[in-house]
């Protein structure tokens, strides 16, 4: 598997893992929401089953990528990037007409995010799937893969609901809806909730500085990238 700035490094299709509702809850603990620590008590997880899918989900010699084709033509990949001094959650944005990758967020100690809005994360997730092998299953596992790279200060009252529902559909969870309210509101290990908002050119963008969509980021995307970002998320 090769993807643009990661042509050396040991990237392996982590799809298999995607009916394993121990991935969910390790996955969704990457988010760094305050308070979910514990795979059995907030997802039904056996802590010795979360211990074993650590060291394949973790392991530096394999970083498993999650790929998820987007009706626009483009991908997001989902990437573990297991370095052992600078382990990362890197979502890149490819299309087959762009030079190069867009680094959308990446969720480690020098942080980089959001790299959505809830707006964006719900038309994606219920976005038919492809044909293509790397798809993900279902709304539900797409909800879930892109959650980390979410920020949004303007969540609609269905957030809770559709993310219930999604923990429900993946997971064991004892108590999805608390799970659920958790990773939405208490999700500031990171960066800041963002507000979003369009530019004159159709294009969205935040008020979060630690976002690549913020005009105001030291590496902002160009007026042209931030449309085409949003172009490829959306299919607008």
């Amino acid at each position: 598997m090769l993807i643009t700035g990661y042509e050396n490094d040991p990237l392996v299709d982590g799809s298999a893992l995607l009916i394993d509702p121990v991935l969910w809850a390790l996955h969704a603990m990457m988010v760094g929401a305050t308070g979910l620590d514990d795979p059995q008590r907030d997802f039904g997880v056996a802590t010795e089953d979360a211990e074993e899918l650590c060291e394949q989900l973790f392991d530096p010699d394999h970083w498993p990528v999650f790929t998820v084709p987007l009706h626009s033509g483009a991908a997001l990949h989902v990437i573990y990037r297991n370095l052992a001094d600078d382990m990362g959650l890197d979502y890149l944005l490819s299309h087959p007409d762009w030079p190069h990758d867009l680094q959308l967020a990446a969720v480690e100690g020098s942080f980089v995010g959001p790299g959505l809005s809830w707006h964006e994360l719900i038309t994606i997730a219920h976005q038919p799937p492809t044909s293509a092998p790397t798809s993900t299953g279902d709304p539900a596992r797409r909800l879930l893969l892109l959650l980390p790279a979410l920020g949004d200060a303007d969540l609609p009252d269905s957030a809770v609901p559709a993310l219930t529902a999604a923990l429900t559909h993946t997971t064991t969870s004892p108590a999805p809806q608390r799970v659920a309210e958790t990773l939405l509101r208490k999700n500031q290990a990171y960066w800041q909730p963002a507000h979003w908002a369009k530019l004159a050119n159709g294009a969205l963008v935040c008020d979060e500085h630690y976002s690549r969509r913020c005009p105001w980021h030291p590496r902002a995307f160009t007026p042209d990238q931030a449309l085409a970002v949003t172009q490829a998320l959306t299919g607008t």
